[in-house]
């Protein structure tokens, strides 16, 4: 029930959870002012009037196509998660359970656990799905279901702006070869996956060389470290918790989730697809901090700020190490 015209982007009913599957499944709508009036007096279809498609996209955040032509599944999962992530439930776990339509999934609904534990799952299952690493692009407070979670859905209105200040580049030219090798490891990659609380994930590993803590302010618990990383120019992060120097070596890596989709087709048999994909693997990433555990798993450090990684030229891109790590 909406106030008056332009009632679309105060309306309660976009930030409520189970409206948002009661927004994108039906072809037609028809919104009504607060006096059972028709909304700027249209009897038609409102997802066919371009006026109010417009005051919807900027009410939810959703986009046109999705608005007019939405199918459930796990494709996008990133963008779900964002349309969701501005909702709030009166049963806290229902933020969860309110997006399975959305995404055509089916877990177990426990009411009486934690929202934490239900997104926790909920996420679990998405990844396992669809292999999708977009859903590890959040800043903000691990969920205990898992470290590589966030502990509410919130972090997921905000994505990472992967736009770096202007550089100088070292010019370096691998070989064709080198960078074929590389395009097949990642060929052979699995996919994500998830499974007794285990996130199996494939990467592109950069191991710390060295990292100084360059700030501490003890009375918002952040610490910011300048760390450097094989491959990589130097990062400043803010953490909430100050890294530790191991004896021998910096027991941290960054690395850069992997999915299928970052591939190109004609490596193996064409030059300038070649060229071109490594010039995009040396374009900045959204990187991830984990720390090394015994037996050879490792746990996200949560940063309060998005890491973005940059290559130093084409040979950092090269140094990254393809790998599948179990973290917890």
């Amino acid at each position: 029930m909406l106030s008056d015209i332009g009632g679309l982007i105060s309306s309660v009913w976009f930030k409520r959870g189970w409206t948002l599957q009661e927004l994108l499944a039906p072809r037609t709508m028809l919104f009504f002012t607060q006096d059972w009036s028709l909304y700027r007096d249209n009897s038609s279809n409102h997802k066919g009037d371009s006026a109010i498609l417009g005051e919807l996209e900027q009410a939810t955040g959703i986009t046109l196509r999705h608005l007019t032509d939405f199918h459930p599944g796990v494709d996008d999962a990133r963008s779900r998660l964002q349309w969701a992530s501005t909702r709030c439930t009166t049963r806290p776990e229902d933020i969860a359970y309110s997006l399975l339509g959305v995404f055509n999934l089916h877990i177990p609904v426990l009411y009486g656990e934690s929202a934490e534990n239900a997104l926790g799952r909920l996420l679990a299952e998405v990844i396992s799905k669809s292999g999708d690493t977009s859903i590890l692009d959040w800043v903000g407070q691990s969920s205990e279901f898992h470290s590589c979670f966030p502990a509410t859905i919130t972090p997921y209105q905000s994505l990472p702006d992967l736009t770096t200040p202007p550089s100088t580049r070292t010019i370096c030219t691998p070989s064709l070869q080198s960078v074929r090798e590389m395009h097949q490891e990642l060929s052979d990659l699995p996919l994500a996956k998830f499974a007794n609380f285990r996130l199996i994930l494939p990467c592109i590993v950069h191991r710390l060389e060295a990292m100084t803590l360059t700030q501490a302010d003890t009375s918002t618990v952040t610490h910011v470290h300048q760390i450097q990383a094989v491959g990589l120019a130097p990062i400043d992060i803010a953490l909430s918790e100050r890294l530790e120097n191991a004896a021998k070596r910096v027991p941290y890596i960054l690395i850069r989730p992997w999915h299928p989709n970052l591939l190109h087709p004609a490596v193996d048999t064409d030059d300038a697809s070649t060229h071109q994909w490594l010039t995009r693997l040396e374009q900045p990433f959204s990187a991830l901090l984990l720390k090394e555990l015994p037996h050879k798993e490792y746990r996200r450090v949560a940063s309060s700020c998005h890491i973005i990684a940059r290559p130093r030229d084409s040979a950092g891109v090269l140094k990254g190490k393809v790998n599948t790590l179990t973290i917890v």
